[in-house]
């Protein structure tokens, strides 16, 4: 009797193991190679990810945006639709019209805010948008 629980604690054990090894995340090799303040943004494709540099570069990496979105610092980047995360250092001016909002990047670049982040990203940063309104 006592050896059947001992069987049943290591099985329990090594199950719990098991899993605590699956929820951790290995980092991906861009991320090790990339400085998080070179990335100006990220934009999903899929299963793809596209990393645009702040000095014109892109990579591609086969992670999705989620895994970055977790791994990247939060205070950094902001998830401005579904397949966008910007870095806000890089963001140059917002425009504010009604219900919608673009955000207009260093690099010349132009994307639109979705209408149910936008909510999210006043509260989150209103600073942010406060500046940015005011160029």
């Amino acid at each position: 009797m006592v050896f059947a629980n001992a069987n049943i604690f290591a099985k329990d054990l090594l199950y719990k193991q098991i899993n605590e090894r699956k929820k951790e995340m290995k980092t991906p090799k861009i991320l090790k190679n990339i400085n998080q303040e070179s990335i100006g943004y990220l934009e999903s494709s899929i299963n793809y990810t596209y990393f645009y540099l702040q000095d014109g570069k892109s990579i591609i990496s086969s992670y999705n945006i989620k895994v970055f979105e977790k791994l990247l610092n939060n205070n950094k980047f902001i998830k401005i639709s579904r397949s966008n995360l910007v870095n806000v250092s890089f963001i140059q001016k917002a425009l504010i019209e009604r219900n919608t909002c673009s955000i207009h990047l260093f690099n010349g670049d132009e994307m639109n805010v979705s209408r149910r982040r936008l909510k999210t990203l006043k509260e989150k940063s209103p600073l942010l948008f406060f500046r940015l309104m005011n160029w």
